[in-house]
């Protein structure tokens, strides 16, 4: 941080016998710039800037800052380590001007459901005809449906399970084994939920096929249609 140029300023006052609060009114700078000042005077003598230890910044500089950070503005998924191997620094020199001077932090990229552009016009098409529909229905009478494959067989996690065994025991049969499956069991679920309910889950096997008689009659048939018989003879 550069010294305040007013200190010759704030010492000559001072010494005339001015109060901190007039010489910062008279030189209109903040009453905190004029109180450092002044304790420095009554603690040296005078208002000289003190040399500072150790060894000046070399390679953390100004212009360095502006041209990661106009790098960092062109592409924010640059790498460190190529940034650093282009600039001829340290990688730590460049995570520590990013992270305490930039205020930058690295986030994973999140996940999400990749579009294209006719998915995105299907899209856009269901939405307006779900308008067209709530301009005439209400939203309590639209059931929403949705189902998912869960996996049921845990997949192992090398890098938390372990097993403690001697150095000796570390290659025999005592070992064991983090078995990978292809295709791991899971099952299919199905639920709907509405403005003021849900309908119980339904669990589908792996190996029962899924097609629109299935579909019918296993979800629609076995499980919605009574739901909505109970609810609306409860009405």
């Amino acid at each position: 941080m550069k010294s305040s140029p007013h200190r010759p300023s704030i010492e000559l006052l001072f010494k005339r016998g001015l109060g901190s609060a007039e010489i910062a009114r008279r030189l209109q700078i903040s009453s905190s710039t004029v109180r450092n000042v002044v304790a420095a005077i009554k603690k040296r003598g005078d208002a000289s800037e003190v040399k500072k230890s150790g060894r000046p910044r070399s390679v953390n500089t100004r212009n360095t800052r502006a041209i990661i950070k106009k790098r960092i503005i062109r592409n924010d998924g640059l790498s460190l380590n190529r940034m650093a191997s282009q600039l001829g620094i340290a990688r730590s020199t460049v995570q520590s001007i990013v992270k305490n001077d930039l205020k930058l932090k690295s986030y994973k990229l999140r996940r999400g459901q990749y579009l294209s552009d006719k998915s995105k016009a299907m899209r856009l098409e269901k939405c307006r005809k779900l308008l067209q529909h709530f301009q005439v229905r209400r939203v309590s009478d639209v059931i929403w449906t949705d189902e998912k494959i869960f996996t049921i067989e845990p997949l192992p996690n090398r890098q938390n399970q372990r097993q403690l065994l001697s150095k000796d025991d570390s290659m025999s049969p005592k070992r064991r084994l983090a078995h990978n499956r292809l295709f791991p069991k899971s099952v299919m679920v199905w639920a709907g939920i509405t403005a003021t309910g849900k309908t119980p889950l339904v669990f589908i096997e792996r190996n029962v096929k899924i097609n629109s008689e299935v579909y019918q009659k296993i979800v629609l048939m076995d499980n919605l249609l009574p739901w909505v018989t109970h609810r609306l003879s409860r009405k």
